[in-house]
């Protein structure tokens, strides 16, 4: 098959691209009418714009834009990025734009052609093809992993193009949005946290960000695993660490997880003896293991900076010398107990090392002996470069065999799981479970697909432009039941519901327009004295670059005298606090305040101005809130203004979330097991929707649907209006016969009752 475009290639047209601009919008007027356009300046209430379609400038009045892009333009204007001469929009990252070849649309007729051809073997009916408000909703939530706007949706659906389905696709692959749909997937994939253990020490708050970089820039996927293989180094170096020190001190762990990940081959049963329904034996675990087993996740930094090995010693004599030559045990206040904690991040990190890995003690097979040295030798194919002996180039050799031609099963899986991705179910079931007696529901296609994916160059927005351009991608779901196997035969995507975050970013989108312009560039996670943020090296390197080593000695002494005051003022404020006359009194208040203000200087100690930064980040965030999040005229409700403080799209919270949360209600993945999230029901999510007032309210009162219906002048356009925004289609005609009398009898409480049945109904639920 000729490829359908090299990297060459790619990067030729590329340069040929040009990205499109990061302030383009959806604006509404007040009649409904939408304009895609880029703000200019404004003077007076007089907005110019450029539009995004041919660049011509055009000026119209603030009065004439709906509530939520008036709001917006106002704060833009207040918050200086908009004035007289230019607008300078949000600092946004560019999202890298899918190359878009002419032989796309060949491989997408290819895949057609294949699916045609096996329908007509099977006797079976392909299903019928989805209108285009269907197809609004299922590209935008399959694509960018949410509902589209009201502007959004009436920009498309009043769109008469021929070609608009394939313009919307595109676009969707270029924006923000993209981004963080499919850092959900990967997250979930990698299980990549930003709380907890993962998500302080063992970098996750670095791991992160730069996953949605290699997303953002759409790195080729071979490139992006062998980046994880051979990382090495410290978390804020080199992110990519954090992939084994997600698994710290467990190698052989790992190792299960990337051949489960990447190679589809679960050989946890394999570590402790022959697996008993597959073809590999525990020798072969433990032979494919010794490829990363001599990484090392805990570093002794002390050797790696001798400058602090000296220090640290330095520090230890004077302290036992003041002691008398005991050493103190335990937690006791010292210099020198500073000086560890201070230093304790530089703990985490990877290195590699000529450590050989050997059978269990207790190995009970014919073809090797407990104890013994076992050869790195991989699972599939053949190494390029024969047998490996110094680890360095064991890591190397396995990376570049993870992703090199002799190794088809690492194609085969991305193909299928990127299938699965769009279509709902991958043509091989479970993505990550292949056997010896795997075989997918059409083989001509699954082969097709890994060969498009290697043309590709392992390009994922190009295979996806691919898939999300065929007749299929536009067919009826239709509905798999697992229990039935014959009972589905890929006539159209699989019927599914959302995920916990296409139902949460769906919200989000529905309460601010703008959600994917909200980014959290940097996150930070505490983990004992120390808090770890993306960005930033520990601040033990810092103090070892700007203080000489007597100010280092000094600022040791003076971390001492403050623990001990500080264990001085808790133990003064616990026993007050259990004195029953102290209950209540200005003694026991200033005894915590004493504590509390204690603590802060001696995480201060250890995180230098992290208190004040987080707060000028939280700031920045709420700004950028204001800016964005549509408000009802004339009212003020401060709980519900605190809610909107929180709203950003899931990639863009702590992950995972805490119990209760809308997320963890509705099966986020707790980041423990490959991809562990829940997509099935239960009475709980139901319970959530139909009874939290929380929700309802912000859906009654403040989303950006009812505030657009607000500006509609009859009953008939408010009620399009809520069902635009919601549903992302009109009321059919039986809809309007039956609601329109309860709205025009009483707007206020038919509209509240609308939008609870919407939010409560398959329709917003399921991608259909």
């Amino acid at each position: 098959m000729r490829k359908t475009i090299s990297r060459i290639a790619a990067l030729a047209l590329l340069a040929m691209t040009i990205a499109p601009s990061v302030t383009a919008r959806i604006f509404t007027d007040i009649q409904g009418r939408t304009i895609d356009a880029e703000l200019h300046s404004i003077m007076d209430d007089q907005v110019t714009f450029k539009r995004t379609s041919d660049g011509r400038a055009f000026t119209l009045p603030l009065s004439g834009f709906s509530i939520k892009d008036r709001n917006f333009i106002l704060n833009e204007k207040k918050s200086g990025r908009l004035n007289l001469n230019e607008y300078t929009g949000f600092d946004q990252p560019t999202v890298t734009p899918v190359i878009k070849s002419p032989d796309h649309k060949k491989a997408s007729k290819r895949i057609d052609d294949i699916l045609a051809k096996y329908w007509k073997e099977q006797g079976v009916k392909p299903a019928a093809r989805i209108d285009d408000a269907t197809f609004l909703r299922r590209a935008y939530l399959k694509i960018i992993g949410r509902i589209p706007t009201h502007a959004e949706a009436v920009h498309f659906l009043n769109d008469n193009a021929p070609n608009k389905r394939v313009t919307l696709i595109d676009t969707l692959l270029d924006s923000p949005g993209y981004v963080s749909h499919n850092f959900n997937l990967w997250a979930d994939v990698l299980r990549a946290k930003t709380t907890g253990n993962q998500g302080s020490r063992y970098g996750g708050v670095y791991y992160v960000p730069w996953i949605k970089e290699q997303i953002r820039e759409n790195v080729p996927y071979d490139d992006f695993v062998k980046s994880l293989i051979t990382a090495e180094g410290y978390p804020w170096e080199n992110p990519a660490t954090a992939y084994y020190l997600r698994d710290f001190g467990m190698p052989l762990d790992n190792m299960a997880m990337t051949t489960q990940i990447f190679l589809g081959t679960q050989l946890q049963c394999a570590q402790c003896h022959d697996h008993p329904t597959d073809v590999w034996t525990q020798k072969d675990f433990y032979e494919h293991s010794a490829f990363t087993y001599g990484l090392q996740t805990n570093i002794n930094f002390q050797k790696e900076y001798p400058e602090i090995s000296n220090l640290l010693k330095q520090i230890n004599r004077r302290t036992n010398q003041q002691n008398n030559g005991k050493k103190l045990k335990g937690n006791v206040p010292s210099p020198a107990r500073s000086a560890r904690l201070l230093f304790e991040p530089l703990r985490w990190g990877v290195s590699h090392s000529n450590r050989d890995l050997k059978l269990p003690h207790d190995y009970q097979y014919d073809n090797g002996a407990p104890k013994e040295v076992v050869e790195p030798k991989i699972l599939f194919g053949d190494l390029a470069d024969g047998k490996i002996k110094d680890s360095e180039s064991r890591v190397q050799s396995y990376a570049n065999w993870m992703v090199g031609k002799n190794n088809e099963r690492f194609t085969l899986v991305i193909a299928n799981r990127m299938w699965k991705q769009a279509m709902g179910k991958g043509l091989i079931e479970p993505v990550d479970n292949l056997t010896e007696a795997s075989e997918a529901d059409i083989p001509e296609l699954m082969t097709y697909l890994q060969e498009l994916m290697q043309d590709l160059d392992y390009d994922m927005k190009q295979y996806l432009r691919v898939i999300y351009n065929t007749k299929y991608f536009q067919r009826e779901a239709v509905i798999d039941n697992p229990d039935l196997a014959d009972d589905y035969h890929l006539e159209g995507p699989v019927f599914q519901r959302m995920s916990a975050e296409q139902i949460w970013d769906s919200i989000a989108t529905l309460i601010t327009p703008d959600i994917d312009l909200i980014l959290q560039e940097n996150y930070s996670a505490r983990n004992g004295n120390h808090t770890y943020a993306s960005g930033k090296v520990p601040p033990a390197l810092t103090y070892m670059e700007e203080l000489s080593k007597t100010e280092l000695i000094e600022y040791m002494d003076e971390a001492a005298v403050l623990e001990q005051k500080l264990n001085d003022a808790r133990a003064k404020f616990y026993k007050m606090r259990n004195e029953p006359s102290y209950k209540g009194t200005p003694q026991l208040k200033e005894a915590r305040d004493t504590m509390n203000k204690l603590n802060k200087e001696w995480r201060q100690i250890f995180n230098p101005e992290s208190d004040a930064e987080r707060e000028q980040h939280e700031m920045g965030m709420m700004s950028m809130m204001a800016s964005m999040t549509p408000a009802p005229e004339g009212k003020k409700n401060k709980h519900a203004d605190r809610m909107l403080k929180n709203v950003r799209r899931a990639s863009e919270l702590q992950s995972p979330q805490r119990n209760g949360h809308l997320l963890e209600v509705f099966g986020q993945s707790d980041r423990q097991l490959i991809e562990n999230a829940d997509s099935s029901s239960n009475v709980i999510q139901a319970l959530f929707l139909m009874n939290s007032a929380q929700t309802n309210v912000l859906m009654a009162e403040r989303s950006a649907p009812v505030l657009e219906a607000r500006w509609a002048k009859t009953p008939e356009e408010k009620l399009e209006t809520l069902y635009i925004g919601f549903l992302s289609r009109k009321p059919t005609q039986a809809e309007q016969d039956a609601l329109l009398p309860y709205f025009k009898e009483n707007p206020e409480k038919a509209r509240q009752r609308i939008i609870w049945a919407m939010m409560n109904t398959q329709q917003f639920l399921f991608i259909q």
